[in-house]
């Protein structure tokens, strides 16, 4: 899993642009009325991908993920005592990446940045900048493979002992 950690901190340190008037909106405005996109806390069924500097929880998984899947993906990082800390949401529609938000890191309800993929603005929404850099990033793709959430905690359960679903 070396290769995802440089796609983490190019993440980090190299955030998708966004406009000042942008950076002000709430989640409300940015992504469909979708019970998916709305997403907080990482629930008890969000997967856990290895990074070698640690955990990230994505919910939906992929067992849960149609090849068209319309709705969001959303991804918390293990950081933050008590609770994972929401870092992303990513808006599918019919299986392809349309809109990448990514929240603030002391304020998880605040929008840090946004970009769209061409043509993917949700409707009602304000176009975004475009994204760049997202092809070929595992993390941005519909399908990323996780363990159960438990094994952030015990790798020896059986679930831990194969490769990530």
């Amino acid at each position: 899993m070396n290769w995802l950690l440089p796609c983490v901190i190019c993440m980090l340190c190299c955030p998708l642009p966004l406009s000042a008037q942008s950076a002000a909106r709430t989640q409300r405005a940015l992504l469909p009325a979708d019970p998916s996109c709305a997403l907080l806390d990482a629930p008890a069924d969000a997967g856990a991908v290895v990074t070698p500097g640690g955990f990230l929880l994505v919910h939906p998984r992929n067992a849960q993920l149609p090849a068209r899947y319309s709705g969001c993906k959303t991804l918390w990082i293990m950081d933050a005592e008590p609770a994972p800390r929401r870092w992303s949401t990513l808006w599918f529609r019919e299986g392809r990446l349309q809109r990448a938000v990514l929240w603030q890191r002391d304020a998880p309800q605040d929008v840090d940045r946004v970009c769209d993929m061409p043509g993917g603005t949700p409707p009602g929404a304000t176009a975004a900048e475009p994204c760049t850099g997202v092809e070929g990033n595992e993390l941005m793709g519909l399908l990323l493979p996780s363990w159960p959430r438990a094994c952030t905690v015990d790798t020896t359960l059986t679930a831990c002992a194969g490769a990530p679903e």
